[in-house]
């Protein structure tokens, strides 16, 4: 049986994400929508991924030692189920099951939802940016460029990646001043 550890805090951002992203798209400093990668092997993408930087949510306030966990699902859909402890490895763990819907066949602009079934239209809210050819590392935003998250295959990266990484983000327009690590012991 699927954990369900999901407090309230989880909860309001299911109703609140959504909406600070479509009010901030309207008023984004940031100019028009980065681009996305060409394509993504949604079954290469599958698996966990450890997010070691993002730009913080609300919901994701405390959380170390973070993921993200992808797999294809019969009907073509992506479940999704992110966790993470709160403020320590051994802290109350947090997780909340999702899915996701790809918006065409370039898989790289995806609608994620925490709350009932994902939209298959509009621009999506998950756009991966940018990509590693051996699916090692990932670069996701969002087209108003108000998330930003770092994702990797493992924990822990080299500063000399993180570096890389960071410039890759920046260059695909996003806020990387605004983005920190997210601690995995």
């Amino acid at each position: 049986m699927q954990d369900m550890n999901v407090s309230p805090r989880r909860i309001s951002a299911l109703v609140l994400v959504p909406l600070a992203l479509l009010l901030g798209a309207a008023c984004n400093p940031l100019g028009p929508p980065k681009t996305t990668v060409a394509s993504v092997d949604v079954e290469r993408f599958s698996g966990t991924w450890y997010e070691v930087a993002s730009i913080p949510q609300f919901f994701s306030v405390g959380l170390v030692n973070t993921t993200a966990t992808y797999s294809l699902q019969p009907d073509g859909s992506i479940k999704v189920v992110n966790s993470g402890r709160y403020f320590t490895k051994d802290g109350p763990l947090s997780t909340i099951t999702g899915s996701a819907v790809a918006l065409d066949s370039t898989n790289s602009k995806l609608n994620v939802s925490f709350a009932g079934a994902p939209s298959k239209t509009g621009p999506g809210n998950y756009w991966i940016v940018d990509l590693d050819p051996g699916y090692q590392w990932a670069i996701v935003s969002d087209p108003a460029g108000l998330t930003g998250f770092i994702l990797t295959r493992t924990p822990q990266i080299s500063s000399t990646l993180r570096a890389e990484l960071l410039a890759r983000a920046a260059a695909k327009g996003v806020d990387v001043d605004r983005i920190t690590t997210t601690p995995q012991d």
